[in-house]
């Protein structure tokens, strides 16, 4: 029976708090994120009393530990805020923090309460030793990651400009430890994100004759949308690979066995047999192209009446040398006539170096941790409040120090997400001696 450890009871307790965020803030219920704060204040009192706290967009919480030399800085994030959770599907309600069979379940703890407590934690346990960094440490806390970041990373961003601070990098939640079985290597394999694909959305508007059923003109609204989004699906991007990928398949290619560890090492000959066998995994196969998923639909008021208009949302993960502009000019030359509204524009993110300072003490971290995963950078497909600092740091890093099976990947905004004790426990080890380690 795994043992109950403080942690433990600090993130149930954390995953009690609705902190579910909304594009419009006015639809948030902002009193569960104050709520939120004054807990991490009671608990985590040390913290409170010996760094430096600013509010940003008041739930912004950062935070500074000075340290020996202040001309130098590297900033940590995570996020508090939550997705929706539904009763059905889960074993124990979704804001419980239950804690059974060694496993705490809740809204959050995979993403991302359970950083933000595994940060908190390494922080008490250094402080409670009066242990000084050797350079500044920042902490950065957003709360509405989930639908963007605009209110949270975004404003808290634009504080660190406004008062002339940059950071040596910066590091955020992203890859993690993962099997190693999707790559095609017996060891498990930690992804580090250096570069985050663009999350861009906009709706589609299409214009169509009004009028009752009975007599359809020769185009609908709601057909040329269908034609239109027909069209787009069946003519997806041509896969490519990037340096990010290519430094992604060297770092695995001495674990690879015959001729397929030397393909892997040069991955500019081999492209084309490279990118054959990726497009066969959903994961690998999104880090080749920007795509383009329908998420939402909108026509028509009655059964017999034909709209005025019919509309549809595209979520595009724009790959780095991509942009939205160029994506718009693809949608246009299909030739049906539409209308496009930008609902979200972050472009691709600038590539940081896999071979920098912060690079290698990540690695060095991970090996302790873990010490029999294989160490590789990645692109990451997902966004996170990361993308905001690229301003402000020469390097991100995307790490978020556990081990995770396909299937727990799933429960991230799904139904019965959990983080293990075991879990929490290795990630409270990695950042106390990531902390412990900065220079």
């Amino acid at each position: 029976m795994s043992t109950i450890t403080p942690a433990a009871e600090h993130l149930s307790q954390a995953l009690r708090f609705k902190t579910v965020s909304h594009k419009d803030m006015s639809n948030m219920d902002l009193s569960q994120f104050s709520a939120f704060e004054a807990f991490l204040e009671e608990t985590y009192p040390l913290v409170h009393e010996k760094l430096e706290k600013m509010n940003i967009s008041k739930h912004g919480l950062v935070f500074r530990w000075k340290g020996k030399d202040s001309g130098k800085r590297i900033l940590l994030t995570a996020h508090y805020d939550v997705v929706p959770a539904g009763d059905s599907g889960w074993p124990f309600p979704p804001y419980s923090g239950h804690i059974e069979d060694g496993k705490i379940y809740g809204r959050g703890s995979l993403d991302d309460k359970g950083s933000l407590i595994g940060i908190l934690e390494a922080v008490t346990a250094l402080l409670e030793e009066s242990y000084e960094p050797s350079i500044d440490i920042w902490f950065a806390f957003g709360f509405d990651e989930e639908v963007g970041g605009a209110h949270g990373a975004q404003k808290i961003a634009a504080y660190f400009q406004e008062q002339g601070l940059t950071f040596d990098y910066v590091l955020d939640e992203g890859g993690a430890v993962a099997d190693g079985s999707m790559m095609g290597i017996e060891k498990p394999v930690a992804v580090i994100g250096v570069a985050e694909k663009g999350n861009t959305s906009f709706k589609l508007t299409f214009k169509g004759e009004p009028g009752h059923s009975s007599t359809p003109p020769k185009k609908t609204a709601i057909g040329e949308m269908g034609k239109f989004i027909s069209a787009v699906e069946a003519n997806p991007e041509k896969p490519r690979l990037t340096e990010t990928l290519k430094a992604m398949l060297k770092a695995i290619a001495p674990y690879k066995k015959g001729i397929a560890g030397f393909v892997l090492a040069h991955p500019d000959i081999f492209a084309p047999v490279i990118i054959r066998i990726l497009m066969g995994n959903r994961q690998t196969a999104a880090m080749l192209r920007t795509t383009y998923v329908f998420t939402m639909t909108e026509g028509g008021t009655a059964h017999n009446v034909l709209p005025h208009s019919a509309e549809c949302t595209v979520n595009v993960r724009i790959l780095q040398g991509d942009s939205p502009e160029a994506v718009l000019k693809r949608f246009e030359a299909i030739g049906i006539p539409f209308t496009a509204e930008l609902l979200m524009g972050d472009k691709p993110t600038k590539a940081s170096d896999v071979d920098s300072q912060g690079m290698n003490h990540l690695r060095t971290c991970i090996a302790s941790v873990f010490p029999d995963a294989v160490i590789t950078p990645y692109l990451m497909t997902g966004g996170t409040d990361c993308r905001h600092y690229d301003q402000v740091t020469k390097d991100a890093y995307r790490f978020s120090p556990f081990r995770v099976s396909e299937e727990e990947l799933e429960l991230i905004h799904g139904d019965g997400e959990y983080l293990s004790l075991e879990k929490l426990q290795n990630m409270v080890e990695f950042y106390t001696l990531f902390l412990r380690g900065v220079s």
